[in-house]
């Protein structure tokens, strides 16, 4: 795997060495078959990505990858597109940096092959801006009872990350959560419920609302009960195993002290 520490073009690298590269690189993308043109017709833009990136390390910091990390980075890369694949790029591109290599979680790899580029955007944009507001609107009897969810974790992180699905937000974050990446966690009473009033009064909400106070009553014996709606605030905060996993999957070597800080 040395021939992927290449020098700042491939011009600029030997010819034998730069063909080595190229078989490298092909032996990884030989499956499955319906991407092998593809994913042949890409290497040469991979390869100039990729000695672009290591010479942004300095000298004394470069390093060879890492032979396993190497080898499943580049699979992902040829099967992936979009913040997915730029992210692998990241993830190799770390492991040839001394700074940051050995910070690096085994488990990154085989979590950014569970997340999609739009999922890697929300977790930028949390990591940016903090903690971020959802609210869940269930229906329940004015007086106690069972409760049904008509409407889960309600936000516009999606939009506000630029997702090319914002209406898949809720998925999303049951993802990130499933993987341990950010956390939900119920708004406590002490917290600046001011946060909410934008989620409140989306349409969205307010037609999932109408909805629930439109159904008739539900008679229980003698009485009858209105149903309500019940608004519900949660927050989404970045795990630190989050923090260091969104560090390293926007790794650039110029500010490979970010990603140290991050595993702090």
């Amino acid at each position: 795997m040395k021939d992927l520490v290449v020098a700042p073009s491939p011009s600029a690298a030997p010819p034998a060495s730069r063909g080595a590269g190229f078989r490298a690189l092909a032996r990884v993308a030989l499956s499955p078959a319906a991407a092998i043109p593809r994913a042949l017709a890409g290497l040469p833009d991979l390869m100039r990505t990729l000695a672009d990136r290591s010479a942004e390390i300095p000298a004394d910091r470069r390093k060879s990858p890492n032979a396993s990390w190497a080898l499943k980075a580049l699979s992902g890369i040829m099967r992936t597109d979009g913040q997915v694949r730029d992210s692998y790029l990241s993830l190799l591109t770390a492991t040839m940096d001394r700074a940051v290599a050995d910070e690096l979680h085994p488990a990154f790899l085989d979590l950014l092959g569970q997340t999609c580029s739009d999922e890697l955007r929300m977790l930028a944009t949390m990591a940016a801006s903090g903690p971020s507001p959802l609210v869940t609107l269930s229906s329940r009897l004015r007086h106690g009872g069972a409760s049904r969810v008509e409407l889960r974790h309600f936000s516009v992180l999606g939009e506000r990350a630029g997702c090319a699905h914002p209406e898949r937000t809720p998925a999303y974050i049951d993802n990130l959560t499933r993987l341990g990446l950010i956390e939900v966690r119920p708004a406590r009473v002490t917290d600046d419920v001011r946060m909410f009033e934008e989620l409140e009064t989306h349409p969205i909400v307010q037609a999932a609302r109408a909805r629930i106070e439109q159904q008739p009553p539900v008679r229980i014996g003698p009485i009858s009960e209105a149903i309500v709606a019940d608004l519900q605030y949660k927050l989404a905060f970045v795990t630190a195993f989050g923090s260091q996993f969104r560090a390293a999957c926007f790794f650039r070597p110029s500010a490979g002290s970010e990603l140290v800080e991050a595993t702090a």
